[in-house]
């Protein structure tokens, strides 16, 4: 007798079920290693940008023995200090189209890979926006500086900020950074756009060529309510809006907290820390904020690039955004 070997047509139920289960747990391993590396690339992309923006504005004080201011008439000519440092981020073609009709433009050295807001790099800023004044966003203001044509609602982006107390209304000469250039941030990780659901201001965009001239010389307290009769700078005024890409400012030149360790008032210096790691829909729009797991990327005065750990408290951020106020502490 002869027996009929029959070929086998396929897998058995409990076979596929085993294969489909390995399967699942070999995805389930290399997800996170892809995050992982993507992760890193992105990172290390955003530390490239921030170094030519600290190597831009190290070449344009070395030629001007000053740093250009946060917005402003720098050596004759008016725009954002993102706008005076085009020149050496090899843009002088856009720098040559002057402030307004630059500002349009999206710059990839602005884009952050893990700014989930940035998306084209265009913002359309309305000519009637949410008053910086009004909590629950029922009050409009027209956000436009009187430079800018009206017609062209067309704004570029930039998932990075510049320190106001840095750069200033005037720029400043690296050697009057007393606190030293190492311990001094320049500019940081921000959200392009972002939102929150109270507070003032409630919505606000980072705009790389955004900006007007100061209202004031001097931001103590003294001066302050000299000038405009409380601890505030007018809440309506443009200065004050959540437009700017910059940090390091907050309308308020009041005392600071009885347990603060310093003694000096606000003097519209933001005194407190980052937001690590929140959602664009829920970000301050006039701190900085990072991106990646466990800290902030910054450009440091010196030109380096350092990520600022999220365990640093207020004080210790405080002190690494102000250049000259004597809290030489370098943040972690």
């Amino acid at each position: 007798m002869h027996t009929i070997l029959r070929k086998r047509q396929g897998f058995t139920l409990i076979e596929l079920l085993v294969v489909i289960a390995i399967i699942a747990i070999l995805i389930a391993l290399l997800v996170p290693a892809v995050q992982k590396v993507r992760e890193a690339a992105a990172i290390t992309q955003a530390k490239n940008n921030l170094k030519q923006l600290g190597l831009a504005t190290h070449n344009t004080h070395d030629v001007n023995k000053i740093t250009p201011m946060i917005f402003g008439n720098y050596k004759g000519t008016l725009g954002s200090v993102f706008f005076h440092i085009l020149p050496y981020l090899e843009q002088n073609n856009l720098y040559n189209l002057g402030a307004d009709g630059a500002r349009s433009k999206q710059l990839e050295v602005l884009n952050h890979p893990m700014d989930q807001s940035y998306g084209a790099g265009v913002f359309n800023l309305e000519t009637s926006v949410p008053s910086w004044a009004n909590a629950t966003a029922t009050g409009t203001l027209n956000p436009y500086p009187s430079w800018a044509n009206q017609a062209n609602t067309l704004w570029g982006l930039s998932s990075f900020s510049a320190n106001w107390q840095f750069f200033g209304d005037n720029g400043i000469k690296l050697t009057s950074i007393m606190d030293g250039t190492s311990n001094t941030i320049m500019f940081n990780e921000h959200y392009s756009i972002m939102s929150r659901p109270a507070g003032t201001p409630r919505f606000g965009a980072s705009l790389w060529g955004y900006g007007d001239l100061p209202i004031t010389t001097d931001y103590s307290l003294a001066a302050v309510m000299a000038k405009f009769g409380k601890s505030q700078l007018p809440p309506d005024s443009i200065y004050v809006n959540g437009y700017w890409a910059r940090t390091g400012f907050v309308n308020n030149a009041g005392a600071v907290p009885a347990a603060w360790p310093w003694t000096q008032n606000w003097d519209c210096r933001c005194m407190r820390k980052a937001e690590f790691q929140p959602s664009y829909q829920n970000a301050h729009p006039l701190k900085s904020q990072s991106f990646a797991t466990g800290g902030m990327l910054a450009c440091f005065g010196d030109g380096s690039v350092r990520m600022v750990s999220s365990s640093n408290d207020d004080e210790r951020f405080c002190a690494a955004e102000s250049p000259a106020a004597g809290e030489v502490v370098a943040p972690y």
